[in-house]
């Protein structure tokens, strides 16, 4: 029996790295797992070990253990955690004199990614690159919207990869995850229920507008799964289903009989009651960008969706979804 190749996981235990671990280790005949975390012996890392994923630390931020972490990948999916270098409390103090936090972590998170990007780039017998990215906003967006870095800066990321490693590009999928479906069971998101039993869902975007919606911790490791198996030299809009969250609201008061409504916030005081004031105007310019651009900037020549590959992913629905959370009707 021929030894099954060899797909390296980065972010293994967060939402995207894990699902793609998932979808990996169901076919145990094909596929090996190594996982990719920065401190092998907590919790989740564990677990993942014994399920059976070859679990490796690494730092994106140390180009040495990246190449060590490659030896012998057959494929490579690589996430980046922008919120996660944000929330750091050792970076509170990094940015330069006068410059914000956000500014200064989309600097780190595009040299991690290009040091991800080099170490890739040296795999001998790498079959595929699978980079996790997001549009150019500055771009697309004609210097309207110049403040959205967690966008930017895995955009730039990608733009290096393209000009600097030509043979690396020409093997590599580019993902763009939609919405986070789950925002509607987060503190942020959850509809609220009034003493007259109805939901109430409170967003800062039109109700109507039609958005991409993905739920990562399901969803990514079968479109990856797909990318790997299609073509390379495609930039992927994943999500499982378009949809307003007036359309979302109705399927949940369609599946559980329960009355529903939608109200728009003022997008800017909505994030500001729940993020700190750093990335209220990164979150603010964010929703106007989707609003205005439709999420994938439309005018990139790259971009497909998810039917367009050869291979297609087999995802369930938004209402699959709702119907496994919990609302709390009771």
């Amino acid at each position: 029996m021929a030894t099954p190749n060899l797909i390296v996981v980065l972010g293994a235990t967060g939402q995207q790295g894990g699902s793609v671990v998932n979808t990996f280790l169901a076919q145990p005949t094909h596929w090996r797992v190594r996982g990719i975390t920065r401190n092998k012996t907590s919790a989740k890392a564990q677990t993942l070990a014994s399920r059976g994923v070859e679990v490796v630390e690494a730092d994106m931020s140390t180009p040495s253990t990246l190449t060590a972490a490659f030896r012998n990948a057959h494929a490579i999916f690589a996430v980046s955690d922008f919120l996660g270098i944000y929330f750091d409390p050792k970076n509170a103090d990094r940015p330069k004199p006068g410059q914000a936090l956000n500014a200064w972590v989309a600097e780190e998170e595009a040299r991690q990614l290009r040091n991800v990007i080099d170490a890739a780039a040296e795999v001998e017998g790498l079959e595929r690159f699978v980079f996790s990215s997001l549009s150019n906003a500055s771009k697309w967006s004609k210097g309207k919207y110049t403040h959205i870095y967690h966008f930017d800066s895995k955009a730039s990321a990608e733009e290096y990869g393209r000009r600097e490693h030509p043979s690396l590009w020409a093997k590599t999928s580019v993902f763009q995850g939609g919405i986070f479906l789950n925002f509607f069971t987060s503190p942020a998101g959850r509809p609220q229920k009034s003493p007259n039993g109805t939901l109430t869902f409170t967003i800062p975007w039109p109700p109507t507008l039609q958005l991409p919606w993905l739920v990562p911790s399901e969803d990514t490791g079968p479109l990856v799964h797909a990318l790997i198996q299609s073509s390379p030299e495609q930039s992927l809009l994943g999500y499982r289903e378009w949809a307003s969250t007036h359309e979302i609201a109705a399927k949940l008061s369609t599946l559980f009989n329960v009355p529903t409504k939608v109200v728009k916030a003022d997008p800017e005081a909505f994030w500001a009651e729940i993020l700190s004031p750093g990335l209220v105007q990164e979150f603010t310019e964010f929703f106007e960008y989707w609003e205005e651009f439709v999420f994938e900037a439309q005018e990139s020549p790259r971009i497909v969706r998810p039917d367009d590959l050869e291979i297609k992913a087999q995802l369930p629905g938004i209402e699959g979804w709702i119907k496994k959370q919990s609302w709390g009707f009771d």
